[in-house]
């Protein structure tokens, strides 16, 4: 069946989008091959360079970890411009990103962390709850899970560290302006991921809503050194919208007709195309779904395929 062949392309992207939340980013994100975040530039004091001296000791060694990143940060980020608290913050989740797929094996690689969190967890890694539990390793564990400005997420029943963007909200007041929207971006997503089980687990007027935040963030921050970032997140929700998911499809599987609850936000959402290519090409679909009386047709089907490979 031709749907099928979709379905199977919706499940290999949903996988992308969870690998790249869950810390496999941009790898040239690096102060010495990326714009600088924009903001206003503040002339460097003797204080300021030798804080960023020691900062860039730290990070260059090859046994540092989060941790001592956040520790030197929360000591010394207000002493340094916003600039260079940017570039802080960036290498912070960048060692996050190079941490942490082997912080997940050790999830996946010990049993006994999976059958506590299975029986006594509750939606917070807390210090009460870390302290509180018996086995040592996996204390730990989830110490060293929090400590390093992780926290936990699960699907279908396995748990698993995931970077906690929430955490970086700490030092909005230090960081340029594009980098304070980043981090609330990515928070929304940290804090409530779109999809679950391949489910979608936030309503479709709450995927639009995210879309047209980050279609904003392009256009405001064309210079920001996390543009390319906020496109790749904007081309996962542009296929959300497109297609939905396996188990929560934007059309019937059994009728192919539209989901009423989609049609209705889809119908009820303002996109202007000035703002930029997701709204363009949200603006371009509704129409085609009107033509087709929002039932799945193979126009339907050629447009979203097109859209997706040409989305930029």
């Amino acid at each position: 069946m031709v749907y099928c062949k979709n379905n199977i392309l919706v499940s290999a992207l949903m996988v992308i989008f969870l690998i790249s939340l869950n810390g496999c980013g941009n790898s040239k994100q690096t102060p010495g091959n990326e714009a600088p975040p924009q903001g206003t530039q503040e002339p460097a004091t003797n204080k300021d360079s030798a804080v960023m001296d020691e900062f860039n000791r730290i990070i260059q060694k090859s046994d540092s970890t989060a941790e001592e990143i956040i520790k030197f940060m929360d000591q010394n980020i207000a002493a340094v411009s916003p600039q260079n608290a940017s570039v802080m913050m960036m290498e912070l989740e960048k060692k996050q990103q190079q941490g942490l797929p082997k912080l997940q094996d050790e999830f996946a690689d010990y049993g006994m962390i999976q059958k506590t969190l299975t029986k006594d967890y509750r939606r917070a890694l807390t210090e009460t709850y870390i302290h509180e539990t018996q086995d040592k390793a996996t204390k730990d564990l989830l110490l060293k899970t929090k400590n390093n400005g992780f926290k936990l997420e699960t699907a279908e029943g396995f748990y698993f560290p995931v970077i906690d963007y929430a955490f970086y909200k700490k030092y909005n007041l230090n960081i340029t302006q594009d980098m304070v929207s980043y981090i609330d971006i990515m928070a929304a997503e940290s804090d409530k991921t779109p999809i679950k089980d391949a489910a979608l687990i936030i309503g479709w007027e709450e995927i639009l809503k995210r879309a047209v935040s980050h279609e904003s963030f392009i256009k405001k921050y064309s210079n920001s050194a996390k543009i390319e970032d906020m496109k790749k997140l904007l081309k996962t929700y542009l296929i959300f919208a497109l297609y939905g998911s396996n188990n929560t499809p934007l059309f019937s599987y059994d009728n192919k007709e539209m989901v009423p609850a989609a049609k209705k936000a889809y119908l009820e959402a303002e996109f202007n195309e000035s703002n930029g290519s997701f709204s363009k090409t949200m603006t371009e679909y509704l129409g085609i779904l009107r033509k087709n009386d929002y039932k799945l047709t193979k126009e339907i089907d050629d447009f979203r395929k097109q859209a997706v490979e040409n989305f930029r």
